[in-house]
């Protein structure tokens, strides 16, 4: 046991970066500069309070100081690793790195790491932030976090990558920073589960008898206690949350949209995992995807683009330009969140509707799909021009909340269905034959089929994740409704979303300090 513990360690090893050396050329990678963000707009991490303090006025008058408490970052955690160039010995390259956890009111906290070459220290906080947020509004019983590697992926080797991760991953050992009690990292931009696997690698790696050890990141591979549909769960989560405002009558009437999912003009920023999944999504119920929006330029058909086929030609060719069936424009695709449609969903970066476009937008519904993609002035645009926006805490949480099912399976070692499946397809092939033999007709199969098929890891996935965005939206609405019956002022779905989540936060706050005072 010894000896094979110590060859795994030895590995692992083997595959972190190396402690820098005197002699040899040291490359900084990324900047550890401050981020400007967008010209005549606060940062991120400020809009992120500005939310917040809009909100926090409305809420069930906490003492302030418990609203600045759960206002800010508790830690954060910085530093800096080096590489070594497998293609050149005397160059090694500096690595930053970043892992923030928002809040401790639960635990573990989760959230999380994107490599990307802008990463930086406020950027993490304002994630975390937000994941605190995210996971109360949906009720997942998790404190936000987020992590981050200043690196663009891309300019990686496999090895490379491999060993940025491992060294991530062990700083976060050292320090106590992860743990399926503790926190709980996750893919975000840049990252994927071959990631997610060489980090659970590295923490069973040193922490072998941890029973749960698997569940100490999400995200994995199913042969390393992945789950089933992790993979299309935020897209799905946003598909949910905007089919919700599109099935209410009354909500589609006041913003002038016909009921219903088919035939809606949709126009999605970001082709990636999310925007991808989302566009999937609307296409197959019947939704006209009519724009897809890249870094390098859009497609646009007013008659619908083929999804099914430009998923295919952009996973072979790696971008969505000159497709069949589309007009093609290169360069700047911001433009693009101009295109008027029924739905826009901003799937990529943060701060992408602003004072500068806000005005220009001629969308019914806006669909955060990405973190932060709107700022305060931009937001109070759309509200006062009475464009529904779901925002980010509510509308992109669907891989949080699958993140969570993930988890829990991870703690019981047992995935979804395995102890009822078959049961339940016994019992509804019964049905159908008590059906058939005593009230004398015959059933279709695929009437059948759905009877008797048991419900399999996905299917509990997909059925959990639905009703927590509907129960999430309602909650959100009925705070929406007090708020403006309390005030006579109008509420936007944002800061009620915010009042939600403050409230549940500041609650299990609340009830924490008056145990430690008793």
């Amino acid at each position: 046991m010894f000896r094979a513990l110590t060859r795994a360690r030895s590995a692992v090893f083997s595959a972190i970066a190396r402690p820098q050396l005197a002699q040899r050329t040291v490359v900084q990678v990324a900047s550890t500069t401050s981020h400007e963000g967008v010209a005549d707009e606060p940062s991120f991490n400020e809009c992120v309070k500005m939310y917040f303090d809009q909100a926090a006025g409305l809420t069930h008058h906490w003492p302030k100081g418990l609203l600045n408490e759960i206002r800010e970052c508790n830690t954060v955690l910085s530093f800096k690793f080096s590489i070594q160039d497998p293609s050149d010995e005397s160059v090694i390259s500096n690595v930053y790195a970043y892992r923030a956890q928002h809040s401790h009111h639960r635990l573990p906290c989760k959230g999380g790491i994107r490599f990307a070459a802008n990463v930086h220290e406020d950027e993490v906080k304002a994630l975390a932030a937000l994941m605190t947020w995210k996971c109360a509004v949906v009720d997942v019983p998790f404190g936000g976090a987020k992590g981050g590697v200043a690196i663009d992926p891309r300019q990686f080797n496999v090895e490379q990558l491999e060993k940025i991760t491992r060294s991530y991953t062990l700083e976060l050992i050292k320090r106590n920073f992860i743990g399926p009690g503790l926190d709980v990292p996750a893919p975000d931009i840049g990252t994927g589960p071959r990631e997610m696997a060489w980090i659970v690698h590295t923490f069973r790696t040193f922490n072998p008898t941890e029973v749960a050890g698997q569940g100490a990141v999400t995200g994995k591979p199913l042969e390393q206690g992945g789950i089933q549909g992790r993979t299309e769960a935020t897209g799905l989560g946003v598909f949910f949350g905007i089919r919700e405002v599109l099935q209410d009558e009354d909500w589609c009437k006041k913003i002038g949209l016909k009921p219903g999912v088919a035939g809606q003009r949709v126009v999605i920023q970001g082709f990636g995992n999310v925007g991808s999944h989302t566009a999937q999504f609307f296409h197959e119920k019947g939704a006209k995807v009519i724009a897809i929006l890249e870094h390098d330029g859009l497609i646009y058909n007013p008659n619908g683009l083929d999804i099914p086929a430009l998923r295919e030609y952009f996973q072979e060719n790696k971008t969505i330009l000159n497709f069949f069936g589309a007009d093609t424009q290169v360069g700047n695709s911001t433009s693009g969140l101009e295109i008027e449609c029924d739905v826009l969903v901003p799937a990529a970066l943060e701060q992408q509707l602003t004072r500068h476009n806000a005005h220009k937008v001629k969308a019914k519904i806006i669909g955060e799909a990405a973190n932060g993609p709107t700022t305060p002035y931009a937001d109070k645009v759309f509200n006062d021009r009475g464009i529904v926006v779901l925002p980010d805490l509510y509308l992109n949480a669907g891989g949080v909340v699958v993140s969570y099912f993930e988890w829990l399976k991870n703690l019981s070692n047992v995935r979804f269905g395995r102890l009822n499946r078959r049961f339940d397809e016994r019992r509804g092939g019964a049905i159908v034959e008590a059906l058939e033999k005593h009230c004398a007709i015959s059933l279709p199969w695929d009437v059948k089929n759905r009877i008797i098929r048991g419900a399999s890891e996905r299917d509990l996935a997909f059925s959990g994740l639905e009703d927590t965005m509907i129960d999430a939206l309602a909650q959100i609405r009925r705070t929406k409704a007090e708020v403006e019956r309390s005030t006579n002022v109008d509420c936007s779905m944002r800061v009620a979303a915010y009042v939600t989540a403050i409230n549940k936060v500041a609650k299990v706050m609340h009830g924490k300090g008056r145990m430690m005072s008793s």
